[in-house]
């Protein structure tokens, strides 16, 4: 028999809070990215209620953990429970990522960064001059978009089903950035209109993901363009009934994985203070893989 010596005294703690949590593999990411770097971290998923999130956050900044990530449905509520958030997060309306920081809890959004690094690489395209729809309303809407419009995009449509949402996103835009953006009712023909105009669909919503895998954000009736690029931010399953579709329509398709990756990559150093290499970062992704 051997002494388990993962988990010691001087152990720090990161984590990751939201609900659902279960389909998470960040804790993967996370503590693989410990061990090869020698750091006695370790990562744990902390699934929270709605009404417990104000307890969970005074709780882990009792416990003096090093930081967390939040993620659905808390990235926009979390940051009336931070003493600072950076001016891009203020912007985006919208935290993925907490430091501790001296027991103060600092917000970053990694998401954005992570969402353009992911799609310019796997898409081999950028959103200067583009047309995107983005279908959601979220934290993480509200982050990519703003993100997309200071990538000089053309127009960007934020189509949801509750209108008010999307306009308080789209009006974010128009006031902070350029007059850009349009609020569109998902159940509205001028939505059908706005998808198939767009160079660039992006879902931002959860449906579809594991283990609501029959769901979509889209009629069944919708008919893809083949020229179009179609992003997924849900990595598992790997290929949503949403990308599956645009890819029989002949479209470029991208999931959520390489996001995931690269925002994950982001906060692991901004809790730790360290750079990863980009060696690293492609071995541990390759291994991951296997996990979606």
């Amino acid at each position: 028999m051997d002494i388990e010596s993962m988990v010691t005294g001087k152990t720090r703690v990161i984590g990751i809070i939201g609900n659902p949590i279960e389909h998470s593999i960040s804790p993967q990411l996370h503590n693989t990215l410990s061990r090869q770097l020698g750091l006695n971290i370790i990562y744990v998923p902390f699934k929270v209620e709605g009404s417990d999130l104000g307890c969970a956050v005074k709780g882990l900044k009792c416990l003096n953990v090093l930081g967390f990530n939040v993620t659905i449905p808390y990235k926009e509520s979390i940051i009336s429970y931070l003493d600072e958030i950076t001016e891009e997060a203020e912007l985006m309306g919208s935290v993925n990522t907490v430091k501790n920081i001296e027991g103060k809890l600092f917000g970053f959004n990694t998401d954005a960064r992570g969402f353009v690094q992911s799609f310019t690489k796997e898409a081999k395209a950028t959103f200067k001059d583009k047309t995107v729809a983005i279908i959601g309303a979220g934290g993480t809407a509200r982050a990519l978009a703003v993100k997309i419009a200071l990538e000089e995009s053309r127009k960007i449509y934020i189509i949801n089903r509750t209108l008010q949402k999307a306009e308080e996103i789209a009006s974010r835009i128009n006031d902070k950035i350029g007059n850009v953006a349009l609020a569109v009712n998902l159940d509205s023909k001028e939505s059908t209109l706005a998808l198939s105009e767009a160079d660039i669909l992006v879902n931002t919503t959860p449906l579809g993901m594991y283990p609501d895998t029959e769901r979509t954000p889209l009629n069944k009736d919708f008919r893809f363009s083949k020229n179009q690029i179609v992003f997924d931010v849900i990595y598992n399953p790997r290929k949503t009934l949403f990308l599956a579709r645009a890819e029989e329509c002949g479209c470029t398709i991208v999931n959520g994985f390489g996001m995931l990756i690269s925002q994950g990559i982001q906060a692991y150093e901004i809790w730790t203070d360290t750079k990863i290499p980009s060696t690293l970062s492609e071995q541990v992704q390759d291994l991951l893989l296997k996990y979606i």
